[in-house]
């Protein structure tokens, strides 16, 4: 009996000493939970407190090409016409040859033969029909939202003091800005005219290429201060004399067909990005 004893002993005590190893074995190749680390197959990943998983870095936000304000919007990808759907367009009797001979058939065209920058509001001058509703063009304008706002106004200005037409179209600005908080507004540079073909066909005096390259220094003027999209449409029409090319033009002043094409396309080619606009034009 005390033999039999002795050999339960020694067998108790080397499973005991078995178990032991086996654990430690087991703890230090596999798992060790203890003062904040989980190891697990040799590595420890840190736990992480709610406070400092929110001091994670955050993506940075991707800031859009800067516009200047007062600077021509540059050269863009062509656009489809279809980009035009919720764009209107605001002038005179060019405006109106844009419409009918540019080759641009979606949008909207308010213009008026002889229309000015002092006479867009005002019960004299309910140009548009809206609705069967005569309604004038600040009124027509604040009839639907749009995306876009082209704004060519100033050859039937010429003849006023620079002065008066800077006020009143600084102020034509504010108001387009206000009517339409969520379009890009554009204004354009007024296309040169022809001085010979002008005389010729007896146009004012007054209608000839120096003051309009005064009333453009205005316009220019009045992007920068009212944070509004420039485009230089003269551009695409000045010759190297500084004149609208005699082809281009039936009377000096208005636009021949091939003419109008060219201001089409020239703003199929000058687009800007809306969320490039908006964010510099908010950067103040």
């Amino acid at each position: 009996m005390g033999y039999l004893a002795l050999i339960l002993a020694a067998a108790v005590i080397l499973g005991a000493a078995a178990l032991a190893v086996c654990g430690c074995l087991y703890v230090g190749e596999h798992l060790r939970i203890g003062g904040g680390n989980v190891e697990i197959a040799g590595e420890t990943e840190e736990e992480k407190t709610p406070e400092e998983a929110e001091k994670a870095p955050a993506e940075e936000e991707k800031v859009p090409e800067e516009y200047v304000f007062g600077e021509p919007v540059e050269e863009s990808g062509r656009v489809e016409d279809d980009r035009f759907d919720g764009a209107v367009f605001l002038g005179d009797s060019r405006t109106e040859g844009l419409e009918l001979f540019g080759g641009l058939s979606h949008g909207d065209f308010y213009w008026h033969r002889g229309l000015s920058v002092f006479a867009a509001d005002g019960e004299e001058h309910r140009y548009f029909d809206v609705g069967g509703e005569k309604l004038t063009l600040l009124e027509a304008l604040g009839a639907k939202s749009y995306c876009a706002v082209y704004l060519m106004l100033g050859v039937n200005e010429l003849g006023y003091p620079p002065e008066s037409y800077e006020r009143a179209l600084g102020e034509l600005v504010e108001r387009i800005v206000e009517a339409q908080p969520e379009a890009v507004v554009y204004l354009q540079t007024m296309p040169p005219v022809n001085d010979r073909a002008a005389t010729e066909n007896g146009l004012p005096e007054y209608e000839c290429c120096e003051n309009v390259d005064r009333f453009n220094e205005i316009i220019v003027k009045t992007a920068e201060e009212k944070r509004v999209a420039l485009l230089d449409t003269a551009s695409c029409y000045r010759g190297e004399d500084g004149q609208l090319p005699e082809e281009l033009t039936r009377d000096g002043v208005h636009f021949s067909f091939d003419g109008y094409t060219r201001w089409a396309e020239y703003l199929r080619t000058h687009v800007i990005d809306p969320e490039r606009y908006f964010y510099w034009r908010d950067a103040k």
